[in-house]
């Protein structure tokens, strides 16, 4: 028997009902990802080049870093040792902007990766990434710091924490499919040895 319009009408209302009433369904999360960048942390050459002068590919990752955070235009400078890297962590004018940006994006994307995978799965993945790639760079840190010298052991553990961070920035982007993300960039200037220590001023300070 053919239905009437307001039949037609009233089924459609109750099959949008239980399509809105199921459960979400959520991805798998990408384990194969999760290992590309626990490989890629693994080889990366944290902290091996602090100190060196800078090259043209460490200076294209900062503008990029830079203008994809929405930044304007730095201009990209260098700190020469520890101390000096100590004095710009502390200076009056390092920019809260540059790190509410960072943090902002950091928040979309956890908020978009929980929205689109398992929480319980999603969170032990993370947890399990910092854990492995923060003793990693623990130990790097603290092999640059004996090389170079003169740092002040509180200044390994920061090295240390921001280069964690950027791995677990780098999996919130990858898993957003965010090609473009300067959680990109910023990873390829830990993989070449650099440590971005932030926007002072105009400027965006490399050690």
């Amino acid at each position: 028997m053919k239905r009437s319009l307001p039949d037609q009408e009233r089924a459609r209302r109750e099959e949008a009902d239980t399509r809105s009433s199921r459960p979400h369904v959520r991805e798998i999360l990408p384990t194969a990802l999760l290992e590309r960048v626990k490989e890629e942390a693994r080889v990366a050459a944290w902290f091996a080049a602090l100190g060196e002068l800078l090259t043209e590919g460490d200076r294209g990752d900062a503008t990029a870093y830079a203008t994809a955070l929405g930044l304007g235009p730095l201009r990209v400078v260098q700190a020469h040792d520890w101390p000096e890297a100590e004095r710009v962590l502390k200076a009056p004018d390092w920019s809260l902007a540059w790190w509410d940006r960072e943090e902002a994006l950091r928040q979309r994307l956890l908020s978009e990766a929980e929205a689109r995978y398992p929480e319980r799965e999603l969170w032990t993945a993370l947890t399990e990434l910092t854990t492995e790639v923060g003793e990693i760079v623990h130990g790097k840190a603290a092999t640059a710091a004996s090389r170079m010298g003169s740092a002040a052991r509180a200044s390994i553990h920061v090295a240390a924490g921001a280069a964690a961070q950027a791995a677990y920035q780098l999996v919130l982007a990858r898993l957003a499919e965010d090609v473009a993300s300067p959680f990109e960039s910023k990873f390829r200037l830990f993989a070449a040895g650099r440590w971005p220590l932030g926007v002072v001023g105009s400027t965006l300070v490399l050690f």
